[in-house]
């Protein structure tokens, strides 16, 4: 009875643990460059109900099958869809690659390619203020009196003064992981790499004049929410209706 108990609440655990990250990625439905997150889960072994003991599991718990663990969450790193927002600031970047941003102090990795000038001219990221590093890992920053930017599909900006002639400025830090896997979120549409990173893959391209839209599928995880609710609640309803019968049964034993 108590190992069915142990598995009800396994089971619950681990939907309420998915429905965090299903709730994550619905809040971030409409953010640009968002990443959706996936919960996968691994069935225990019967042994290690036992806690680590050498005993053998009693009875026959060994030909049982183990609860349901949270094993990890994974990112999708699929492509969302462009969106064309018409501004000269604004990149989508469309293949494995992330612009290189930096917060003056240590630098992250981003899809989210809507940019800005602050104060300075430097061109940085409207979410988070986040500076926009150069391909030689330096802040960009515009003449004060530029009235056209031009951003090519390798990245490379130019800029006019006059609204005639383009003049090369710079290179946008666009690079490609070696291994996805290596990648840890951050927050604020923010990653950074525990691996190595290399310029651009050749099939990456930059996008002026758009931004890549979230991967997050709405109705698909508002469909999972429901789903993974309901499995919550019925591993709460099986782990209530055990205690029920493990208590009218301690309730019938005679009393010495």
């Amino acid at each position: 009875m108590l190992y069915g108990l142990y598995l009800s609440a396994q089971g619950a655990t681990a939907q309420s643990q998915r429905l965090d990250v299903i709730a994550n990625n619905i809040a971030n439905a409409s953010t640009s460059g968002f990443k959706r997150d996936l919960a996968i889960f691994r069935q225990m072994e019967p042994h290690d109900m036992a806690l680590g003991l050498e005993e053998e599991l009693p009875g026959n718990l060994d030909e049982h099958t183990g609860g349901l663990v949270l094993d990890e969450v994974v990112t999708d790193f699929t492509g969302g869809p462009l969106l064309d927002t018409g501004s000269n600031l604004d990149v989508a970047i469309t293949g494995p690659g992330f612009l290189q941003v930096s917060d003056g102090q240590k630098q992250y990795l981003t899809r989210d390619g809507q940019m800005t000038l602050n104060g300075n001219g430097e061109l940085v990221t409207v979410a988070g203020n986040m500076q926009v590093m150069s391909a030689s890992g330096t802040p960009i920053t515009l003449p004060p009196d530029t009235t056209q930017v031009a951003i090519s599909s390798t990245g490379a900006i130019s800029v006019s003064v006059d609204n005639k002639t383009m003049v090369p400025l710079s290179q946008l830090g666009v690079v490609t992981p070696r291994d996805f896997k290596a990648l840890e979120k951050q927050g604020e549409n923010l990653f950074v790499s525990h691996g190595p990173i290399d310029p651009a893959a050749p099939d990456v391209m930059v996008k002026q004049g758009y931004l890549e839209g979230s991967g997050v599928e709405s109705v698909s995880e508002m469909l999972q929410m429901i789903e993974t609710s309901r499995a919550f609640e019925s591993n709460l309803n099986m782990a209530k209706f055990q205690d029920e019968s493990l208590g009218a049964l301690l309730g019938s034993l005679g009393r010495v």
